[in-house]
């Protein structure tokens, strides 16, 4: 009879306990590498739009040599150059060897996962910084009638487009990462420190 009680409360407490996660370490492992694919394409993105941007302002600054262009062209390579770096730093875990036990792939998955919100938050910095820089600079042009009234209107726009754009895009991907991160507390695999 006391066999029963017992086997009964065991039974109970089995029942009432939550299940861990719906995330199986199979399913765990297969959002890790599709994140790490997603990432590694983007980075690679990021670091083809560097080259572009260098190319872009060299040529530009090359075609017209005045000394407002080189000034263009020299901002837009030290900021260029500094984002490059801080993605080169940040996105470094992308290109280490995959490892093998399912708590190395969580600790993987967890750390791309905090690299996306330093790059969120750095973006998100950044794009205060450039329209820092670039409202003044095209401000400053249409005073001095370099620009005319149509092309400052078009290149605020544009900016104001440009600037939602990121805005939304940064949002998102923290927004995601915030996610990834409370599936991946979900799931349990974590190692507790």
């Amino acid at each position: 009879m006391t066999d029963d009680i017992e086997l009964n409360d065991w039974r109970s407490e089995w029942q009432a306990q939550t299940a861990a996660s719906k995330d199986s370490p199979a399913d765990l492992r297969l959002a890790a590498v599709k994140q790490q694919r997603r990432l590694r394409a983007a980075h690679v993105g990021e670091l083809l739009a560097a080259v572009i941007f260098l190319s872009f302002s060299a040529a530009v600054a090359w075609r017209n040599p005045v000394l407002e262009r080189w000034l263009w062209a020299g901002v837009v390579w030290m900021t260029t150059l500094a984002v490059t770096a801080f993605s080169v730093w940040n996105w470094n875990i992308l290109w280490k060897a995959n490892v093998k036990s399912v708590s190395e792939f969580a600790l993987d998955y967890q750390k791309r996962c905090l690299a996306s919100l330093r790059a969120a938050r750095f973006g998100m910095k950044f794009l205060v910084v450039q329209n820092a820089i670039t409202v003044p600079w095209l401000t400053w042009g249409y005073f001095r009638h370099r620009i005319t009234d149509v092309r400052f209107a078009a290149a605020m726009a544009l900016l104001a487009a440009l600037s939602l754009g990121f805005f939304l895009l940064f949002t998102r991907s923290r927004g995601k990462a915030l996610q990834e991160l409370e599936r991946l507390g979900a799931s349990h695999i974590l190692p507790t420190e």
